[in-house]
């Protein structure tokens, strides 16, 4: 009986030291569900990763949002107007509408100098509106270098210019009569029944 309670002895003894030596595995199986073990640290690593991608998602979001509420308000707070520039046989006069934040003269020439009608470097030195028996009467008074741009052009050139920049002051501030100047010499006067 000693030599059998020493074989116990000895098989619980082996399957003791099987057991502490063995390795375990490395997921936990509970049920139906096979998670793989993660370390407090991973876990809490994973779940920043997690909430950060979740907020870029939801500023991403909020970008989209205000920029299509930017967009919305830029197009309730912009003016629509008419430019006229030549056409491409030169013997006419196109038309285009554009928007601003607000019609001014110098709105007007910069779209103008879009297409080619003035020089880039025109400038509005005085614009002024006045009721007269005629109608509303526009005076508007451009830079030197207007001057300079029109001595480059043909006559043919130069009525297509002028009748584009009346057109588009007249149509715009729905006047009858503009003077334009150029550096304070008269250079044109116009009606609107003279325009397109």
């Amino acid at each position: 009986m000693k030599r059998i309670g020493k074989v116990a002895f000895a098989v619980a003894i082996v399957l003791l030291m099987t057991a502490c030596g063995r390795k375990s595995d490395s997921t936990v199986t509970t049920g139906e569900i096979d998670a793989p073990e993660m370390s407090s640290g991973d876990l809490l690593v994973s779940s920043l990763e997690y909430l950060l991608q979740d907020d870029e998602e939801e500023n991403i979001q909020e970008q989209e949002v205000s920029a299509d509420a930017i967009e919305e308000e830029e197009a309730a707070d912009s003016v629509s107007f008419v430019v006229y520039y030549s056409n491409r046989s030169c013997d006419g006069l196109n038309s285009q509408e554009e928007k601003a934040e607000e019609l001014t003269a110098d709105v007007l020439i910069a779209a103008l100098a879009r297409h080619n009608i003035v020089s880039l470097d025109t400038k509005v030195l005085s614009f002024s509106e006045e009721e007269k028996e005629e109608g509303k009467v526009l005076y508007l008074d451009l830079s030197k270098e207007m001057d300079n741009y029109l001595d480059t052009m043909t006559k043919a050139a130069k009525d297509i210019i002028l009748d584009s920049i009346a057109s588009t002051f007249l149509r715009n501030y729905d006047a009858d009569i503009i003077y334009i100047q150029i550096a304070g010499e008269p250079l044109y006067q116009s009606t609107i029944s003279d325009e397109v």
